[in-house]
C-alpha cells in the first residue's frame, strides 16, 4: 500500500499557533486578533478589496449570491458540471439555476454557453476553478459587466492560484469576480476543519457584503482558534502548492503516458494549486474498475462531480447542449492532493502504484 503524507498537516507551527490562541484568551473573543490578522493577510495576498472569513466555503457561495442581490425569480448561470452545493445555494435563496456547458479541454465554464444562456432574468454567474484549471474569469467579468450581472468566482479548490492575465498581474483566484470564495474545509489546500472566505474585488461589492455578515456581530464567523491554525498554513502555501505542482507534472508527463486511454483533464499549467488532478477514461465501467484497484494499492482516486445535465427542466433552465458536462460526470475521476504531497524521492513508489492499475 502506498504510504500517503498526513493531511491535515502535523506541523509544529500549527500546534504553536493553537496554543498561543488558547493561552492568550483570543480563542474566546468576538474581536479576535487571529481573525483580524487572517482577513488582513488574505486581502493583501490576493489583491482583493476585502476578505471576510466565514463558517464554510458553501456558506461563502450562498452569502456571495445574497450580496449580489439574487432572490426569488432571479436566474444564475452556472456549469452543469460543478460542485452541486452551488446549485443548491442558488435554489435555497429562491433563484433558478441556468446550466451552461464546460469548455472543450477544460472543466470550467464555456464562454459561448454563458452568452447563449442570457435572459432578462439573469442576475449572476457562478464560475468555478477546478482541478488546477482557471476559469476565464477576466472575460467572464467583462461579459457580466456588459450585461449588468455579478460574477461570483468559486476558488474553493485553488487557494493561492494566480490568475495569469497581464491586466491583473498579482491577483489570486477568488479576487477577480465581484465576489469570490475560498474553502478551508477539512480536505482543502489550507484547512481548519470547516471554514471559508468571501472576497469582494472592489469597495462597492464590499459595501453590499458587509451588512449581510454584520448583525452587528459576525453572523457567519470563523472561530478564532480556526483562524489561528490557518495562519501558519498561509506561510507555506506557495511552498506546498509548488510541491503539489511538481508531482502533478510528473504524473502528467511520465505516469499518464503508461495508462491506456487516460486523458489528462487538469490543463497545461506547470504551476497551479492542485487540490485534485483529474483524468477521464473511456467509460463509466472502466472508471469503476480503476477506482476499485486504486483503493487496493492506496491511491486516493475517486469519482468527480455528478453532472447536472440530466436535471429536470422544472428545476433548472438548460438553454444549451450539455454534452461535455455529461461526459465528465460519467467518465472523470480525480486523484486527491495527498498523493501530490509525496516528495520527489518517492515518485518511483507513486509510479509503481499507478502501474498496478493496468495489470490484469
Amino acid at each position: 500500500m502506498l504510504d500517503l503524507p498526513a493531511w491535515p498537516p502535523l506541523w509544529p507551527s500549527i500546534s504553536a499557533a493553537a496554543f498561543d490562541c488558547v493561552n492568550s484568551g483570543d480563542w474566546g473573543r468576538y474581536d479576535s486578533a487571529a481573525v483580524t490578522q487572517l482577513q488582513s493577510r488574505l486581502t493583501q495576498m490576493t489583491g482583493s478589496a476585502t476578505a471576510r472569513t466565514c463558517c464554510s466555503g458553501s456558506a461563502a457561495v450562498e452569502l456571495a449570491l445574497r450580496a449580489a442581490g439574487v432572490g426569488p425569480g432571479d436566474e444564475v448561470i452556472t456549469a452543469a458540471f460543478d460542485y452541486p452545493g452551488n446549485v443548491r445555494a442558488i435554489e435555497l435563496i429562491g433563484g433558478k439555476p441556468v446550466l451552461a456547458d464546460v469548455a472543450s479541454g477544460t472543466p470550467c465554464l464555456d464562454l459561448t454557453s454563458v452568452e447563449a444562456a442570457a435572459s432578462p432574468l439573469v442576475k449572476a454567474v457562478v464560475a468555478s476553478h477546478l482541478f488546477g484549471v482557471p476559469a476565464d474569469v477576466v472575460e467572464l467579468k467583462r461579459i457580466c459587466e456588459d450585461r449588468g450581472w455579478f460574477l461570483i468566482e468559486d476558488a474553493c479548490q485553488v487557494a493561492g492560484m494566480q490568475i495569469g492575465a497581464m491586466q491583473i498581474e498579482g491577483r489570486a483566484a477568488g479576487s477577480i469576480g465581484h465576489f469570490g470564495t475560498w474553502s478551508t474545509g477539512g480536505s482543502k489546500l489550507i484547512t481548519c476543519g470547516s471554514g471559508g472566505v468571501i472576497f469582494a474585488s472592489d469597495d462597492r461589492s464590499a459595501a453590499r457584503l458587509n451588512p449581510i455578515l454584520d448583525r452587528p456581530s459576525d453572523a457567519f464567523a470563523m472561530p478564532p482558534l480556526a483562524a489561528a491554525m490557518v495562519l501558519p498554513q498561509l506561510d507555506r502555501l506557495d511552498e506546498m502548492n509548488g510541491r503539489r505542482s511538481e508531482t502533478a507534472v510528473f504524473i502528467r508527463d511520465h505516469v499518464l503516458p503508461e495508462q491506456t486511454n487516460w486523458t489528462w483533464e487538469s490543463g497545461d499549467r506547470d504551476k497551479s494549486a492542485f487540490y485534485k488532478v483529474a483524468f477521464t477514461v473511456e467509460s463509466t465501467e472502466r472508471r469503476e474498475t480503476i477506482i476499485a484497484k486504486a483503493g487496493q494499492v492506496g491511491l486516493p482516486i475517486g469519482v468527480g462531480f455528478r453532472s447536472l445535465a440530466g436535471t429536470s427542466t422544472r428545476r433548472c433552465r438548460k438553454p444549451v447542449p450539455l454534452d461535455r458536462s455529461q461526459m465528465l460526470g460519467e467518465r472523470l475521476m480525480v486523484l486527491d492532493h495527498r498523493a501530490l504531497m509525496i516528495p520527489p524521492d518517492r515518485w518511483d513508489e507513486l509510479a509503481s502504484a499507478f502501474a498496478k492499475l493496468v495489470k490484469k
